[in-house]
């Protein structure tokens, strides 16, 4: 065993930092999983230009010890930052693969099977640290799905005072409100061949 690897009681794992990590893992040469995300915003109370995106993967079956500390283990996670284009009023346009990151031997443990997590995607009204995160975001079983609707408070726009930077995760209800109270995010996805 070598200073880079810790044995954790039940197998060597390699040592490695955060930054050491994203630099490791490797894009797939040939996607072939490939999708086209469109977020339709309905009835918001203020723009909503500010948006950032990113699809997110994750490994299960491979390890690692994070900065040394053999209890602080951790999982492959690469995060791609996505592009959306404006394609109408309050529509936008972006895509991502499913399979964009290679399955490989990383760290001498066997293949490492990458997952598509989901595309983490928010709005905010100008971009402050102090605007409500509007998500727009969707998961791996979404893909089935193909449309999603996200409902917000518009009472969070464009920040709560006191709860600078809130996430809003469009999940509520929208039968127990008046429908001038929220605004929707409709998803479409659609697997281009």
């Amino acid at each position: 065993m070598n200073q880079n690897e810790v044995n954790n009681g039940e197998r060597t794992l390699p040592v490695s930092t955060q930054e050491a990590e994203e630099k490791r893992f490797q894009l797939n040469p040939n996607p072939q999983q490939h999708y086209q995300m469109t977020i339709t915003i309905k009835n918001a109370p203020g723009p909503l230009d500010k948006f950032e995106s990113f699809a997110h993967y994750g490994v299960q079956n491979c390890s690692y010890i994070l900065d040394n500390t053999p209890e602080a283990s951790g999982h492959p996670d690469k995060h791609i930052p996505l592009q959306f284009k404006k394609i109408a009023d309050n529509k936008y346009q972006g895509d991502f693969y499913v399979d964009a990151m290679k399955d490989e031997d990383y760290y001498g443990q066997g293949i490492c099977k990458w997952e598509f997590w989901g595309v983490d995607a928010a709005f905010t009204a100008t971009g402050s640290d102090k605007d409500t995160l509007f998500e727009a975001s969707i998961t791996e079983k979404d893909l089935q799905t193909k449309k999603i609707e996200l409902n917000h408070l518009k009472e969070k726009y464009p920040t709560i005072e006191d709860f600078a930077g809130a996430l809003s995760q469009g999940k509520l209800k929208k039968e127990r409100f008046k429908p001038e109270e929220y605004f929707t995010f409709d998803i479409e996805l659609e697997e281009l061949k």
